[in-house]
């Protein structure tokens, strides 16, 4: 079948890749604080030159882990439509200021130059956290995320916070992502062969969100049964995510995770007070 029905392919939790790298031996918690540091600091740094900064910590994580770099840009051309229209919105409906350098005047709307560096900063910004997201879900399995949310919550039992239940949960959505988008591509495949309208020709988004619509019921029908099923399922099995529960990781702190979640805080630091520091 064609490209347009495999959601599975694109779905980018369970990409998982193996590694036999110094990235992939460090400790969950410290590759889930130091990537959570960079999502951060690239979602709030100020300036460009933080961005690039950020970008070029990326690009040295995927060395180190020699992940391939083909998966970011699959994700950023299938994207840059979406964030194309949301730079042209930024650069139509941001007031410039009465200091503000004024560029053109295009059917009554003034796009400014702070307009335009605000849209610039947005492409890249949203290009740099799709390589952050890539790099999170290709050099963390799902156990091992899991794993690392538990122990890294686990002080928060004190307060009463419900940790099992959170991680349960957790663990219970990423595992039923790629079965929510396997189900989409049958429910997807079983219209087309009876006469639905699937065919992709050029870049439309409404036409694309009709064609999403249908699929909406089927998706929510099943996704109810399946937890339906499941709940009766750990019911039936004594399951009880309040208790005390042993882990299948058993996870240790070493010098390499203090070495890589410190030149973690180090860049966010520096990202996020760029414009003083330079």
């Amino acid at each position: 079948m064609s490209s347009r029905f495999e959601f599975l392919g694109n779905t980018i939790v369970g990409q998982y890749i193996p590694r036999d790298s110094w990235f992939h031996k460090r400790d969950p918690r410290a590759r889930l604080i130091g990537l959570s540091l960079l999502f951060l600091a690239v979602l709030f740094t100020p300036e460009i030159g933080g961005l690039l900064l950020g970008f070029i910590g990326i690009l040295l994580i995927y060395w180190i882990a020699m992940l391939p770099v083909k998966s970011p840009w699959k994700s950023i051309l299938r994207a840059l439509p979406f964030i194309l229209i949301l730079a042209v919105l930024q650069i139509i409906f941001l007031r410039p200021d009465e200091a503000d350098a004024v560029l053109w005047t295009v059917f009554g709307f003034t796009i400014a130059q702070s307009a335009l560096m605000s849209a610039v900063m947005l492409v890249c910004r949203f290009i740099v956290l799709i390589w952050v997201i890539n790099v999170f879900v290709m050099s963390i399995s799902t156990s091992q995320m899991t794993a690392g949310l538990f122990h890294l919550l686990k002080p928060f039992e004190i307060i009463g916070f419900p940790v099992n239940d959170l991680t349960m949960v957790v663990q219970i959505t990423l595992r039923y992502l790629p079965m929510l988008a396997q189900l989409a591509e049958k429910t997807a495949k079983a219209q087309a062969s009876r006469g639905g309208d699937w065919d992709q020709k050029g870049f439309n988004p409404i036409k694309q969100a009709k064609r999403v619509l249908p699929l909406i019921v089927p998706l929510l029908v099943n996704s109810l049964k399946r937890a339906e099923t499941m709940a009766l399922a750990m019911e039936s099995r004594g399951f009880n995510a309040g208790k005390q529960r042993s882990s299948f990781y058993s996870l240790t702190f070493t010098w390499g995770d203090m070495l890589f979640v410190s030149l973690s805080l180090v860049v966010f630091v520096v990202m996020i007070l760029f414009r003083r520091l330079f």
